[in-house]
């Protein structure tokens, strides 16, 4: 990183924002550092270093909602129990594939969501509605899609917040890759929460199809209301595919992400059945 020339390590948040107000552009906020040290742009000569600043860690909300660090790795993410209980282990299901152990141990979670590109988390953050604590001159929280759709031009990112489900709810998350440590070539992830055995609420989202992660309404409307069936899977399966219009590139054609959406779908929910006890 040969234009670094200023390195900070802040012990709290407010000395964190006001060095990187201070900066007007020319300083970067360290997390785990496993993509930054990639591809640090060339105007950038401060590092401020999030380590000491009180970002880590998972607790329970008095609500019952789960609050993720920023700082947390994935690591610890992936032995956290209340993330590892959250929707019957969706998170579990994303994280235990993630990269190697050394990326796991390095990555952090509000790094990830941060840099806002190739992704396998924010797919599983956003069937489970998760929301972010951002700061800037005030502490806000919004939901992930909406900061993912217009984030605050200079800000931290503190926290991921997941909320508490109310009732039977579990998801489920799959991935499609040439080998376990390539990027997705698309991934898939789905949350239900029932009421008197029929489906409630539904999410289905799809990732690496040229957007970070894209719910399917469509395939929501067709679980809403209806009991978690093979044939109430199989309708949510085909409405991904009649939905979806993924990318194509030299990896995949548009039809093959297509056809891995609708299988994918399938996969899930039909996981997410058997954690709710159903017969699908």
């Amino acid at each position: 990183m040969p234009t670094i020339a200023h390195y900070h390590r802040p012990p709290d948040l407010d000395t964190v924002w006001g060095l990187l107000r201070d900066a007007e552009g020319s300083a970067r906020l360290l997390a785990g550092g496993s993509d930054l040290v990639l591809r640090c742009p060339p105007e950038v000569d401060t590092l401020i270093d999030l380590s000491a600043a009180g970002l880590a860690g998972v607790s329970v909300r008095p609500d019952g909602s789960l609050a993720i660090g920023a700082m947390t790795t994935f690591s610890d993410l992936l032995v956290a129990a209340p993330v590892t209980d959250h929707l019957g282990g969706l998170l579990h299901d994303v994280l235990a594939d993630f990269g190697s152990v050394l990326h796991r141990n390095q990555a952090t979670v509000g790094g990830h969501v941060a840099r806002a590109r190739m992704s396998d988390l924010i797919p599983g953050l956003l069937a489970a509605d998760a929301e972010v604590v951002v700061r800037t001159e005030d502490t806000s929280t919004r939901a992930l899609a909406d900061h993912l759709a217009a984030p605050p031009t200079t800000h931290v990112l503190t926290e991921v917040r997941l909320p508490v489900a109310r009732g039977p709810a579990a998801g489920a998350f799959t991935r499609f890759s040439r080998s376990a440590f390539d990027h997705a070539l698309l991934n898939v992830a789905c949350v239900v929460h029932l009421d008197a055995g029929v489906v409630r609420t539904a999410r289905v989202v799809v990732g690496e199809t040229g957007v970070l992660g894209r719910r399917l309404r469509a395939a929501e409307a067709a679980l809403t209301g209806r009991p978690l069936t093979e044939a109430t899977i199989q309708a949510a399966a085909q409405a991904v595919v009649a939905e979806l219009d993924p990318r194509q590139d030299a990896l995949a054609s548009a039809d093959y992400r297509r056809h891995l959406a609708g299988v994918g779908t399938r996969r899930c929910l039909q996981r997410a059945a058997e954690r709710l006890g159903e017969v699908a």
